[in-house]
């Protein structure tokens, strides 16, 4: 997922609005996780939504003139931060949304 799926978040960093279909879509994907969080609970599965954070990608190019200002990491930094959260995923943690960053959950 990404962070830019967070409601609460828009607030701040899109104060003016604006960039509807890429936040839309995020928020999509974590409500769509959270049902499946909670779909799976019976089933012992756990789901948790990852924000991999401002990682340096062709995606992200548009962006590359703010990347060391915003703290933007190689995508091999990035893989690496997601990864270390994933081992940290459990039932008491399935339906949260963790920013890979920093490893705190992101607001809805």
């Amino acid at each position: 997922s990404s962070q830019a799926g967070s409601a609460e978040w828009r607030f701040t960093q899109n104060p003016e609005g604006g960039d509807y279909g890429h936040h839309m879509s995020r928020a999509a994907c974590n409500i769509a996780g959270v049902l499946l969080s909670q779909e799976l609970k019976a089933k012992k599965i756990p789901v948790v939504l990852l924000h991999p954070g401002f990682n340096k990608t062709g995606m992200t190019a548009k962006y590359s003139h703010i990347w060391e200002v915003e703290g933007a990491v190689d995508a091999s930094v990035g893989a690496k931060r997601v990864l270390h959260e994933v081992k940290g995923i459990s039932m008491e943690t399935t339906g949260t949304f963790v920013n890979c960053e920093d490893g705190l959950l992101i607001p809805w």
